[in-house]
C-alpha cells in the first residue's frame, strides 16, 4: 500500500510539473511575442531559425504540454477512484496519441521552414534530381539532425496500451455479465 501511495504522489507531482512548466513556457513565449508582431525583431528567437514560426511552434507545443497534464490529471484521479480505467479513459489515451502526433508534425513543420534552403530548389534541374535532394533532406535534416521519432514512438506505445485497455474493457464486461 505505501508504495503504491509513492507511486500516486510521483504521478501527481508529475502532472503538477507538467501543467505548471507549461504555462510559465506559454507566458513567457506569448511576452515575447507580442513584440515580435510590432517591432519584427526578437531578442530570444535564434537568428538562424524563422522566429514567427519559432514562436507560434513553441506556444502550440507548450499549450499541447499543458492541456495533455490536465487530462492525465483527470486520467489519474479517475483510476485512482475506481482501480480501471473506462471508456473516457479511451478518450483521453486518443488525445494523447494525437498529441504525440500533433508534436511531431509541428516539429517536422518547424524543421522544414528552417532548413528550406537546404533542398536548394532552385536547383532543381529533373525528376531524379528532385527525389535525391529531398531524400538527402530527409535523411540529414528530419532523420538524424532533429529527428521528431520519439513522439511517433510515444504514440505507438500509447496505442498498444489503448488496444490493452479495450481488451480489458471487453473482458471486465463480459465478466460482469456472467455475475
Amino acid at each position: 500500500m505505501r508504495k503504491s501511495n509513492r507511486g500516486s504522489l510521483l504521478i501527481g507531482i508529475i502532472a503538477t510539473a507538467t501543467v505548471l512548466l507549461s504555462l510559465q513556457a506559454i507566458v513567457y513565449y506569448i511576452r515575447w511575442f507580442i513584440p515580435f508582431l510590432g517591432s519584427h525583431h526578437s531578442y530570444i528567437a535564434p537568428p538562424d531559425k524563422i522566429a514567427a514560426v519559432w514562436f507560434i511552434v513553441k506556444i502550440i507545443s507548450n499549450a499541447i504540454f499543458l492541456a495533455a497534464g490536465v487530462f492525465l490529471f483527470r486520467l489519474f484521479w479517475r483510476f485512482r477512484a475506481l482501480g480501471y480505467f473506462t471508456r473516457d479513459s479511451l478518450h483521453v489515451l486518443d488525445f494523447f496519441i494525437g498529441c504525440c502526433i500533433t508534436l511531431a508534425l509541428l516539429g517536422l513543420f518547424e524543421t522544414i521552414c528552417d532548413n528550406f534552403s537546404e533542398l536548394h530548389s532552385g536547383e532543381w534541374s529533373s525528376a531524379w534530381d528532385i527525389i535525391n535532394r529531398i531524400y538527402r533532406f530527409g535523411t540529414h535534416e528530419l532523420i538524424l539532425r532533429e529527428p521528431q521519432t520519439m513522439f511517433v514512438l510515444l504514440a505507438a506505445v500509447l496505442w498498444a496500451i489503448r488496444q490493452f485497455v479495450t481488451v480489458a474493457l471487453t473482458v471486465k464486461k463480459e465478466n460482469e455479465s456472467f455475475i
